[in-house]
């Protein structure tokens, strides 16, 4: 299944555009007290989509890492 045009359009952005609405937040990791990671589930489509806060600024970005099958 293919993802929708929010996911889409959001994957590979910078962390620090906001997230879309039919975003729902499923988890989230610390590391010594940093947030350094987010993952949510897409509402339409129902992919799962990372929000990496560490790294080099590349790495830094929203990532679809898993679409429903």
């Amino acid at each position: 299944m293919e993802v929708c045009d929010g996911c889409s359009g959001i994957n590979g952005r910078p962390v620090d555009v906001q997230r879309q609405e039919h975003l729902t937040l499923i988890g989230v990791a610390e590391c010594n007290g940093t947030l350094v990671l987010e993952h949510y589930r897409c509402d339409k489509c129902r992919a799962v989509i990372a929000r990496q806060f560490t790294g080099d600024s590349d790495e830094r970005i929203w990532s679809v890492i898993e679409t429903a099958h």
